[in-house]
């Protein structure tokens, strides 16, 4: 995993640093669901959409029979023969039949049609619009026509919020005439009915996992088809990230279907593909509430028939347009076979890797896969745009008192859309308010969240906060900004700790700040998609960035130098921090505030930043807690989805106590993220072991530096915890590091042995005993 493929979006470093909001122009935009405005673009682009897309020129049937003759098929069904025959030849080939009929798409034109009336009624029924910007569908129509004009497909890998998703791009496409894309579905979307009105739609329905007895020839089947469609040209989406953000932030891409689309490219099978990013943000989410049960440990509802038509009446039942508008945004596109080309010299180029060539090694092409698919994720941060929920949202969740008043949050709203303009991110059009007035778009904001934000009245102003029980949940909404402000807020998080290690430090040396910021950063890096690619064909913002060393000795990609410089700039314009003489940084404003009481003195866009990342850094402590406790009561956890169940458990155990701030960060991701890092780290491992009953199990175990022995066990786990407490909020007023190991190490024993190593095996609790020790009543657990 390399750094240097981190990027920043806020990094639009090179634009000035001006407090003004530009004016936006009531024709910029488009709104999908106004029919005389797609008509007018078809006009202006020179396409047509319905019946005349390009859609209905691709031979879909013959996509689906042509894989059973493809020659990686034909390759198995060859291995088959020797082994066992032509009849064991003849039920592979069937078998491939098979798996192709259950997987291809069709088309037809009369559903198609029928779909897209159903999903406008549902459009127009549940949002206010389905905004576009026209600037991006005119370059984005041009790029159609070449394509078309080539015989090339485009591929479109749009962000992941909502099963919305599905419908948007295929809907909005379709209807523009720029092509509508087959469509890479799960196989849980694979419904009676549903599942066929999809299919005819373009939807082609692939499993979960590839693992299985037939992995191989369904691995060969799926391959075989994608590059059947490439061939012909067809549009693809699918979406890199794999599932649905449960958070609100980009989740790590996932490679498989994106190598599908890249190997007949490097073999030369296809010629080229276009590649499409896609940003799709909503005002409003409508399975947040589904999306915090899941993260809280529960399990996620199956999807179903009778599931989808009560949503279905639940639905129609809402008021009008309750969830604002949806808004997509194109990064422009960009040639594979151009970002191939160009990533392949520039590594050749490297001394390191003269030899890199990704046809010929699988580990160089995952290297490649990875490049892209970041590039991909950042190119979708880049143009994402920042909603009015996600701007009240985020005032809610930073307001350190227990509520806010009208003309407080107005401005605040006003003065957090400012900067996320000033830091280089992209403004939602508020559409329903041509005039952009604050009060109107707050007021909408409002009415999206709903019952995620308590409102009092009857007072001098109405006041605000976040309802009781809903701050987990708005923290979605909080998410979908934090890639706009994430280099800055890890500076001023890391500052703060140098406030509260050393309340006296009048200043820091800019080598110091960054070895933490680097620190930080490698902590977080499953979090956030970093700076660090750059634009396809221009050689000098590309992937490959050199080391440059530091004199602590570590290596320091440039491209994190380069986002850290940029968080600085953005910061000392701000007034947040004065930088002297280039290498020491002030800290005197933030030592004078904490000798006057603390965070009601701070400067509040330093405590804004910084609360921007506390919760992940509660999540990443909590794991390493957890790990101490585990280890030190020698507790046996088998297999990662058990180990993150204890893991939120104790989470949840510290949170009901008042030790842990923030309740999200007892979310199943970042917990789950957080082990993982460890892993990578070398910090814990799973040691393969056989079980009683002979069964094969993944158990954790610490590795040997951090397990140590005597008077030394556990010593470089603690000060790793230690460490990572150190950039908690408040974390002096809580458990300060001194007494922090014997707090856990009073924690209760297991009193039998069998307790000690009993496997967790249940989802609400996994500590056997620590309730009833604790004197907690059974329904602790329940949430």
């Amino acid at each position: 995993f390399d750094f240097a493929y981190f990027r920043m979006v806020a990094a639009g470093s090179g634009q000035g640093l001006d407090h003004e909001i530009p004016e936006v122009s009531s024709d910029r935009y488009l709104n999908l669901l106004d029919q005389a405005e797609v008509e007018a673009f078809w006009q202006e682009a020179g396409v047509r959409g319905g019946s005349e897309d390009p859609v209905f020129q691709i031979d879909w049937a013959a996509a689906r029979k042509d894989i059973v003759d493809h020659p990686s098929i034909k390759k198995l069904c060859d291995a088959a023969a020797a082994q066992g025959g032509q009849r064991a030849a003849a039920a592979v080939r069937q078998q491939a039949t098979t798996l192709a009929n259950e997987l291809a798409a069709l088309v037809e034109s009369r559903t198609t049609h029928f779909t897209s009336a159903l999903a406008r009624f549902m459009f127009q029924r549940l949002y206010s619009g389905l905004i576009f910007e026209r600037e991006q569908l005119n370059a984005l129509a041009n790029l159609s026509m070449r394509a078309r004009a080539e015989g090339r497909s485009i591929v479109y890998l749009p962000s992941h919020k909502s099963h919305i998703d599905y419908l948007v791009l295929q809907f909005a496409l379709w209807n523009l005439g720029l092509g509508a894309p087959a469509i890479a579905a799960g196989e849980n979307l694979n419904l009676p009915f549903v599942g066929r009105l999809l299919r005819r739609n373009g939807a082609f329905y692939i499993r979960r996992s590839f693992s299985g007895k037939d992995s191989e020839l369904y691995t060969a089947v799926v391959a075989a088809y994608m590059e059947g469609l490439l061939l012909r040209g067809a549009n693809v989406k699918f979406f890199s990230e794999g599932g649905r953000s449960r958070s609100g932030k980009l989740l790590q891409p996932k490679i498989g279907l994106l190598g599908m689309v890249v190997d007949p490219i490097l073999a030369g099978h296809v010629e080229d593909a276009y590649v499409v990013p896609v940003s799709i943000y909503y005002d409003g989410v409508m399975e947040t509430e589904s999306y915090v049960r899941e993260l809280l440990g529960n399990a996620k509802r199956k999807e179903s028939l009778m599931g989808v038509l009560g949503q279905g009446k639940h639905l129609l039942a809402m008021p009008r347009s309750r969830y604002g508008n949806i808004h997509v945004r194109f990064a422009p596109g960009f040639s594979a076979r151009s970002f191939i080309e160009n990533y392949v010299s520039l590594q050749q180029a490297a001394g390191h890797r003269a030899n890199f060539d990704p046809q010929k090694s699988a580990t160089e092409k995952g290297v490649l896969l990875k490049a892209l698919a970041y590039h991909v994720l950042e190119e979708i941060n880049r143009v994402s745009s920042v909603t009015p929920t996600a701007l009240v949202g985020t005032v809610l969740l930073c307001t350190l008192g227990r509520g806010i008043g009208r003309r407080a949050l107005i401005n605040k709203v006003e003065w957090l859309r400012g900067e996320v303009v000033r830091s280089g991110g992209h403004m939602s059009h508020f559409y329903d308010f041509p005039g952009e007035l604050t009060a109107e778009v707050v007021d909408s904001a409002l009415a999206v969240l709903g019952n995620l934000v308590q409102t009092f009245t009857g007072l001098v102003e109405p006041v605000y906060c976040v309802a009781p029980g809903m701050s987990f949940e708005l923290s979605y909404y909080r998410n979908l900004c934090v890639h706009v402000f994430i280099h800055q807020a890890i500076v001023t998080a890391v500052l703060h700790r140098t406030v509260q290690k050393n309340p006296t430090a009048r200043q820091v040396q800019r080598v110091d700040l960054m070895s933490d910021v680097r620190f930080l950063s490698r902590l977080l890096k499953r979090e956030f998609v970093f700076s660090g690619a750059a634009v396809p064909g221009d050689a000098s913002r590309h992937v490959s960035q050199k080391p440059v060393s530091s004199d602590d000795g570590h290596d320091i990609t440039t491209a994190l130098m380069r986002n850290f410089e940029s968080a600085l700039e953005l910061l000392v314009s701000e007034g947040v921090l004065d930088v002297h003489e280039g290498s020491t940084i002030s800290l005197e404003q933030y030592c004078k505030a904490q000798e006057l009481g603390g965070y009601d003195h701070w400067n509040k866009h330093f405590t804004f930043l910084c609360s921007l990342v506390w919760p992940l850094i509660e999540s990443y402590w909590l794991v390493l807690a957890s790990l101490l406790y585990i280890f030190r009561h020698g507790l046996v956890i088998t297999g990662e989805k058990r180990a993150v169940v204890c893991m939120q458990t104790f989470a949840k155990t510290l949170v009901q106590m008042g030790h842990v701030t923030y309740d999200e960060a007892a979310s199943a991701e970042p917990l789950k993220k957080a082990l993982q890092t460890y892993n990578e780290l070398g910090i814990v491992r799973w040691a393969r072991r056989i079980g009683d009953q002979g069964e094969k199990l993944e158990v954790l175990e610490l590795e040997p530096e951090y397990r140590g022995t005597g008077d030394e066990k556990f010593r470089e786990l603690i000060q790793l915890t230690n460490e990572v407490a150190s950039y908690r909020r408040c974390w002096r007023e809580q458990e300060g590091p001194e007494d922090y190991p014997e707090y856990i190490a009073e924690w209760p024993s297991a009193r039998r042995s069998s307790d000690r190593t009993r496997l967790c095996t249940t989802n609400r609790l996994e500590f056997m005993g620590v309730a009833e020790k604790h004197g907690d009543p059974p329904n602790f657990w329940a949430a």
